[in-house]
């Protein structure tokens, strides 16, 4: 195992030549620039194709003086279909309260504090990539669709559907997120988060059309820290909870 002081070296040296956190060819989410104590979700969005396995070994979290945090996720990556996004979990019974592993180790992140992500793996042809948060609160709250802003798009355009989420949510939820049109059909389109994932916008196909629009969520639309708008991460027994209905909030499209 690599000593101490000549990983915080090698951490040093990546983030000397490192990119900008979420710029191309790589982005990392959470986006913004804090992450609560209890995150629980990464997810690496790559602007092609891995060329193999990823190996979660690779990745690591620093503390503020440049030393690993030891067993903070589990190991095992989740690649999406086609190879563009990998989603990392940090260990889930460090993150969950009065669990053996919490109870021993205690979680990988503590409030106050200021945690690095760093990837170089050769292995995928991406890297070396580094992020830095500071680490918040624990967050008990999952999102809250009800009280988001949405901005309407101008009719016979195609202008932006822009909604502004208050708090950031999961990247992996970003299409947990539709658009219906005044027929109850979905609007195809292309979806995007921006704001340290605390805007979603969705462009359509083609343009907007008159009528009442509804933006409507799937129940199991979750935070970074795996609370769902039914239940949050650390209520016991919440992966068990069954979020029946996601909501619906309706818009229609301004006139030009």
């Amino acid at each position: 195992m690599m000593r101490p002081a000549a990983f915080a070296a090698v951490i040093a040296a990546a983030a000397a030549c490192a990119p900008v956190a979420n710029a191309a060819p790589v982005e990392v989410h959470p986006a913004g620039s804090s992450v609560p104590e209890n995150l629980l979700r990464i997810e690496l969005r790559f602007d092609r194709p891995l060329r193999g396995f990823f190996d979660v070994g690779q990745l690591r979290l620093v503390d503020a003086e440049g030393l690993p945090i030891e067993h903070a996720f589990l190991d095992l990556a989740l690649p999406s279909a086609d190879g563009r996004r990998v989603a990392v979990l940090l260990n889930p019974g460090r993150v969950k309260s009065g669990v053996g592993p919490n109870r021993a180790l205690g979680r990988a992140l503590h409030a106050g504090g200021q945690v690095r992500l760093v990837l170089d793996d050769p292995a995928t042809g991406f890297g070396p990539v580094v992020k830095t948060w500071t680490i918040t609160a624990f967050q008990s709250q999952g999102p809250q669709p009800r009280l988001w802003s949405l901005t309407p798009p101008t009719v016979h355009t195609r202008q932006a559907l822009v909604v502004r989420l208050r708090a950031p949510i999961s990247a992996s939820s970003q299409e947990m997120i539709a658009v219906r049109d005044a027929a109850g059909r979905r609007v195809v389109g292309r979806t995007g988060l921006s704001g340290g994932d605390t805007v979603w916008t969705f462009v359509p196909a083609v343009p907007w059309q008159p009528g009442g629009h509804a933006l409507v969520t799937h129940p199991d639309l979750e935070d970074p820290a795996g609370n769902r708008t039914c239940a949050a991460f650390e209520q016991p027994r919440a992966s068990d909870a069954r979020c029946d209905a996601g909501v619906t909030l309706p818009f229609s499209p301004a006139r030009a």
